[in-house]
């Protein structure tokens, strides 16, 4: 499988997704805790996820602002957002 992301990469979370709409950030190795909770990311980049649609691909994104979710818990500094939820900034 050939990821889309790669570490470090700039980008932008869609303003379809229903949370942390337009928040931008780093693609990055998810912290010790979500490996805890989640296990195994793949590289250390993304984690694959069985859903009613099929395989769903999650990246870690760093905030580069803290962001709250849809039920205004947090602020988080980063979190795993799904690969088609994902927009890159070109040239940076």
């Amino acid at each position: 499988m050939s990821n889309k992301f790669s570490s470090g990469d700039r980008v932008v979370i869609s303003p379809d997704y229903h949370w942390a709409k337009n928040a931008t950030g780093r693609i990055g190795a998810p912290p010790a805790q979500a490996v805890g909770l989640s296990g195994p990311w793949s590289d250390d980049l993304t984690r694959a996820v069985q859903t009613r649609q099929g395989v769903a691909i999650f990246y870690w994104v760093w905030f580069d602002e803290p962001q709250r979710d849809a039920e205004g818990d947090g602020p988080y500094t980063g979190a795993e957002i799904p690969e088609n939820q994902i927009l890159p900034i070109p040239g940076r």
